[in-house]
């Protein structure tokens, strides 16, 4: 099942909540950067409400879509979030 979310400002985003119905197993993650002049800064990364692990932090250029797939990323949906922080 494919998850979009579409993120415009610095922010912080859950993708897969802990504990939710959706499973903790992703196949391919698409980050897109649709802004014609600036860059982004991403990090992808797993919470479990009292630490953070990073998968990946990079900066994405403008109209550059990044993609991880990997389809091993697999981790407890009942220990960990999957999670998004974009900055500028």
């Amino acid at each position: 099942m494919a998850i979009y979310k579409n993120i415009t400002s610095a922010t912080t985003t859950t993708l897969i909540a802990k504990n939710s119905s959706r499973g903790g197993s992703v196949r391919k993650v698409l980050i897109s950067n649709n802004h014609n002049t600036n860059f982004v800064t991403i990090e992808l990364f797993l919470d479990d409400d009292s630490a953070t692990y990073t998968i990946l932090k990079t900066i994405i250029p403008p109209l550059v879509t990044l993609t991880l797939n990997d389809e091993t990323l697999s981790f407890n949906i009942k220990t960990y979030g999957l999670k998004i922080t974009t900055s500028n």
